[in-house]
């Protein structure tokens, strides 16, 4: 069945079904995503500056709010949506039940499992049960646990960052800054800290296993892509190491900031794409296994 939007001469608006039976009372607004698009069964109109969701027979599915939010749901591909009601914000599940505990200054990602909300200043982090999975911090990063890619999140508090896992568990140290590539997007066990101006890398444990360097690039071994890493010391001066520390290049220089890397394990090569759009190939000695003992399977006799 397809619908259509159809506008009276008062400026009023109501959804007639292709049949031309009225199948809406009239509203002031009525937004084509949902049923009149064809994405779900449920539409979202407006009367007298308030908001509330419908079902395709006639049905106020929800109250009337100054907001609603709702784009996952009406392209039914969320059972939640966002209402707004004198300026705070609350999660609604399809049946009209409540999920926040109550009313946030702010709600983040609420489609998912978990979401973030802000409170007098202060962000903390709750699953769809309504329960709360994290103290309050000065800000909660969206990567990882709240976006769905892992069981770790990382929390803000007085200019330092650590990353805490769903339990609530701190399972790093305070740091200036930590990188949410690796651990926290579920690309990894290992991630990249910061402190005093220097970063190194870590792994699930909290142990250092590099140096400390003026830059580490995450694509590679903290992305998961490689067993190499390339850093970067202060003179400027870089080279790929091996996962245990072990240098496997000569030094390079890299004047432009990375754009784009892509390791090549097997052939000993790392292609560097720099921000004005040049390609650096650098050879590195692979630690694994040695170029020359590969196999040429041309070569084979016949048996």
């Amino acid at each position: 069945m397809k619908y259509e939007i159809r506008e009276s001469e008062d400026g009023k608006m109501a959804i007639f079904d292709e049949s031309g039976k009225q199948i809406s009372e009239w509203f002031d607004y009525i937004w084509e995503e949902g049923l009149v698009s064809g994405e779900s069964k449920y539409y979202l109109a407006r009367k007298d500056w308030k908001q509330a969701i419908f079902d395709v027979n006639g049905n106020r599915i929800s109250e009337w709010f100054d907001i609603v939010w709702g784009s996952g749901f009406l392209k039914g591909k969320s059972d939640y949506y966002l209402a707004i009601k004198d300026g705070k914000k609350a999660i609604f599940h399809k049946n009209g039940r409540m999920i926040t505990p109550e009313w946030f200054d702010e709600v983040w990602e609420y489609g998912l499992v978990y979401y973030r909300v802000s409170k007098d200043g202060k962000m903390a982090i709750f699953n769809k049960d309504g329960k709360q999975i994290s103290r309050w911090y000065d800000w909660i990063v969206a990567d990882g646990l709240v976006e769905g890619r892992s069981n770790y999140y990382i929390a803000k508090k007085d200019g330092k960052y650590a990353i805490f896992d769903k339990d609530g568990n701190q399972i790093s140290d305070w740091y200036d800054w930590i990188s949410s590539c690796g651990l926290v997007k579920g690309e990894s066990n290992l991630y990249v800290a910061v402190i005093n101006g220097k970063v190194a890398i870590f792994d699930v444990n909290g142990n250092r296993i590099t140096n400390w360097f003026d830059y580490i690039e995450p694509e590679g071994l903290v992305r998961g892509t490689s067993e190499y890493y390339i850093a970067k010391q202060d003179d400027g001066t870089c080279a790929v190491y091996y996962k245990d520390g072990q240098k496997v290049s000569k030094d390079f220089f890299i004047w432009e900031d990375f754009y784009g890397v892509v390791f090549k394990d097997v052939l000993g090569i790392v292609e560097i794409e720099t921000s004005d759009g040049t390609i650096e190939v650098i050879e590195f000695k692979p630690v694994s296994f040695n170029r020359e003992e590969i196999i040429d399977y041309t070569k084979l006799l016949n048996i």
